[in-house]
Parts: C-alpha cells; structure tokens; sequence
C-alpha cells in the first residue's frame, strides 16, 4: 500500500514538518485558517468565527485541496439501516431506560388515570372548555379553607442523575388570590409541609408573592425561587429542563415566550422519583372559596430507575 507524505508512522519516518504538519490539528481564528494553503493540511479547528469558518467546529480540507468540509454535525438521515444511522430499532434498544410519556398525557385527558388525593371541599373532574373544546383536568378546592385537590401520574420510577424535562400547558381560574399550587416531578402535596425529597416543580403561593416560582429539593435541602413571572387567568405553558450533569446542575424554566430561568440550588443529582409522583398537579384555597386549576397536557422525557432493562 502506498499512502503517500500523510501515511502511517513507522520506526523508521522521519518527523518533517509536512508530515506533522499534514497530520495534526491546526487550530486557529477562521480569518488565519482560509489563508492557509490546503495543500499542506488536512485537519483545522476553528477557534473564532472568520471567512466561512464558525468557531468550535472542525473542519477537512477536500481531496482537492480547494475548499473546507464541516464534519461537525451529521448530514440528514432516516436511521433505515447500519449505513444510514444505524437502524432506528437498534437506537431503542441501545436506550431502553429512556421514556417519553409523549402523546398519552398531551391529548387523552382522563382523570381516571391519575390517582387523585383529595382534602375537605376538594374535587377534580374532566372539563371541556367552553370557549375552546379543549380537555383537561380540573382541580378544584370547594368552599372551605385549606381544601385541596391533587392529581399524580404514577409510573416506572424517574433517575435523577440524568437528564429529563417536564412541560405542561395549565390555567388558572377566575379567582388567583388565596391559592397555593404544585405542578412538577415528584412534587409534594400542597397540604403537605415541603420536604428535601428530590423534585423539581413550578408553584404558586400568594402569600408569598403572585408570581411563578420553581421550587427544587436535592435530598438533603430544598429552595424556591421567583421566575419573576406574575400569575394569570390565561392558559400558560412552562417546561422544566433538569441537568443534574452540567457545572453547577441546574434546572431551566421556559414560561410561555420569557427568557429562561435559571435555577442552580438544591438541585437532584441523585435519587428516585416515587411510584405515584412522576408527574403531579396540587392545588388549595386559604379562605373560604372556591379555586379552580385547569391541566391541559403533559409531557414527561426522562431515564428509569426501576426494574426496567
């Protein structure tokens, strides 16, 4: 075989600088990369944008020494076949802890999925809105303080040392003062006194303020933050993303189109989700009238920790 100056080493090859030069890495601004000649390289690393180069990408210089190739992101494919992605049942199969509760949970509103907990006056029913059509869960407390309503999902349990997001499109009734809510992973009940269990959850409680807060607990300590994002009437969608794994872990919230918000305290790196609080929704009233929370759809994306293989 004849590979030519670039070809393996061997004991006996010179170390010129064509050939370290042909085989290494260069890395550099994209401005000092184009001028370069391609004949003498085949490898280049962009360390700022410049000419046609994007800074963090890698590039290969052609066969013709004419031009670079971005071989930092994958051309488009349909996961068909070992040639083409490699087939889409053996990508299943290679993560067979992941789950996406997915379309279940984003359109078959059913109460009589969940497992609800009720307190005093609280009930929950299945609603049809009347302006729209649109399903969902309806919480509701009663007339009565501290009444209570809440709905859980159970399910295989969540890992908290992985990644996983949570997102669900709720609304508030006509009335928002005198209410405390929990909408999260592994949430506790909002009659119940918060706890380190590991969670991450949006909540409400006016008492404190009128805004949505993110609250999360690591198993040994627990914090609420203000998103800074006031309380409505109208229908809202929030999506919770959790890197235990990034430094520092956090959790980012998305509520409606606001900038994301950060939260780095008490987050869960560790831990199991319980078997009937994969997902929950939890509402109760501090006086002495009725407070309705509507739950349109849910979407769980997370990895198992549970007898699953």
């Amino acid at each position: 075989m004849v590979f030519g100056l670039w070809g393996p080493w061997d004991d006996a090859t010179e170390g010129s600088a064509s050939k370290l030069n042909g085989m290494d890495v260069i890395s550099g601004p994209g401005d000092d990369l184009e001028l370069l000649d391609k004949t003498l390289f085949r490898i280049v690393f962009c360390t700022e944008d410049g000419g046609s180069l994007l800074k963090d990408h890698t590039y290969a210089v052609d066969t013709a020494a004419e031009a670079f190739i971005d071989i930092s992101s994958t051309s488009s494919h349909t996961h068909s076949g070992t040639n083409d992605g490699g087939d889409l049942l053996d990508i299943f199969s290679g993560n067979p802890t992941f789950a996406d509760t997915g379309a279940l949970f984003m359109h078959n509103i059913d109460k009589a999925k969940w497992v609800e907990t009720l307190v005093s006056t609280g009930t929950t029913a299945n609603d049809t809105d009347g302006s729209t059509g649109e399903l969902s869960l309806k919480l509701l407390t009663g007339a009565t303080s501290g009444g209570a309503s809440t709905l859980a999902m159970k399910g295989l349990k969540l890992d908290f040392s992985k990644r996983s997001s949570f997102q669900f499109k709720a609304r508030l009734g006509a009335t928002i003062t005198t209410l405390a809510l929990h909408s999260g992973v592994n949430a506790d009940d909002v009659t119940a006194v918060d706890t380190n269990t590991a969670k991450y959850d949006a909540e409400v409680c006016t008492v404190t303020n009128t805004n949505w807060n993110i609250r999360t607990a690591s198993g040994t300590g627990k914090t609420s933050s203000d998103t800074g994002t006031a309380i409505s009437t109208s229908r809202i969608a929030i999506r919770l993303e959790h890197y235990p794994d990034t430094s520092p872990a956090r959790v980012d919230a998305y509520i409606d189109a606001n900038t994301v918000f950060q939260k780095t305290g008490d987050i869960p790196v560790s831990g199991t989700a319980a078997v009937a609080a994969l997902m929950k929704h939890s509402l109760k009233n501090s006086s002495a009238s009725d407070r309705n929370y509507f739950v349109y759809a849910n979407r769980l994306r997370y990895y198992i920790l549970d007898n699953w293989v």
